[in-house]
């Protein structure tokens, strides 16, 4: 049996292909389908990731975009680049990927928490299933069967799982095929100083990765201000927060997001890194000093994060 390089499971079914002296493709029933240009990369010390890795990479092929190609640099931005989530955004998550594999209302879904609990952004499979059964006592699925093979293990266990119609409605208010949105929203301070950055690497790095910025003064409107704020971060695929001169609407804003469950970019000017405020220091933040450094940094997380954008 073969053990895979990124969450190390050993299983009859994961499949590694050579594709040149240093790089692979493999197939993991965990994981799904990746590649590895470089098998160094994963030889880089302070290099942790814990399951989030295999989050991400699992994460790329339910979106069905292209299988991830895995290297030096691309790990590098990843370190300092995937989200911790919450329990509440990893339920949302979990949920939007169980609607993924559902062609018709009422159908049951095969989950084995052994190979699935990436779906979730879970560390393991006890996590996994508590938010299982956290879904069902919310009224959102159903468990239509709970199957053990041979001795009572969890890598042995396996649900049969439904949307229910108070779960379809769930995920209409999270607007299904947030995938499909092309609107990256910014929230930052409106100072004169930062102009130039709202202007230059923040559009530039967006634009470039095939998003279109908005900014909410960046054109007239006649909606009261919070209701246009609102609006446009529902509509929005993610959003940049910029917490240089700690503007409390910023933070507002990007814990509105949070709240729909929408990815947040935190950004920071390395002078005011050290007033970050204490309940977003634990989410990676992009420390910049100058426009160049932020611009570049910008483009490679939402690449990574959340993948290039139909406009690219």
């Amino acid at each position: 049996m073969e053990t895979c390089p990124v969450c190390k499971l050993n299983d009859e079914q994961i499949v590694i292909k050579k594709l040149s002296i240093i790089g692979e493709k493999i197939e993991c029933p965990r994981c799904k389908n990746f590649s590895i240009l470089d098998r160094v990369a994963f030889t880089i010390p302070n290099l942790k990731f814990g399951t989030k890795l295999s989050a991400w990479i699992r994460e790329r092929n339910e979106q069905g975009a292209e299988p991830p190609q895995i290297t030096t640099d691309l790990l590098e931005e990843l370190q300092s680049g995937l989200p911790d989530r919450s329990p509440r955004e990893k339920q949302i998550i979990l949920l939007q990927n169980i609607e993924r594999k559902t062609t018709y209302p009422s159908e049951a879904i095969t989950i084995i928490p052994k190979f699935d609990f990436p779906l979730a952004w879970a560390s393991n499979d006890p996590e996994f299933i508590f938010y299982i059964k956290s879904l069902t006592e919310r009224g959102f699925l159903r468990r239509t069967d709970e199957v053990k093979v041979g001795l009572s293990r969890l890598d042995t266990l396996k649900f049969f799982v439904t949307i229910t119609a108070d779960g379809w409605d769930y995920l209409e208010k999270q607007e299904r095929h947030i995938e499909e949105r092309t609107q990256a929203f910014v929230a930052m301070s409106f100072a004169e100083d930062l102009k130039p950055i709202w202007k230059g690497p923040i559009s530039n790095a967006i634009t470039k990765a095939g998003y279109k910025p908005h900014r909410v003064d960046a054109e007239p409107h006649i909606d009261r201000i919070d209701i246009k704020i609102i609006s446009e971060i529902k509509n929005s695929r993610f959003v940049v927060a910029d917490i240089t001169e700690q503007k409390r609407g910023v933070y507002f804003e990007a814990g509105y997001a949070l709240g729909l469950g929408l990815p947040v970019i935190w950004c920071v000017r390395k002078d005011d890194l050290e007033n970050a405020h204490f309940d977003t220091r634990q989410y990676n933040h992009i420390v910049w000093e100058t426009e160049s450094d932020l611009e570049d940094q910008l483009y490679d997380f939402i690449c990574a994060i959340i993948g290039k954008g139909k406009g690219d």
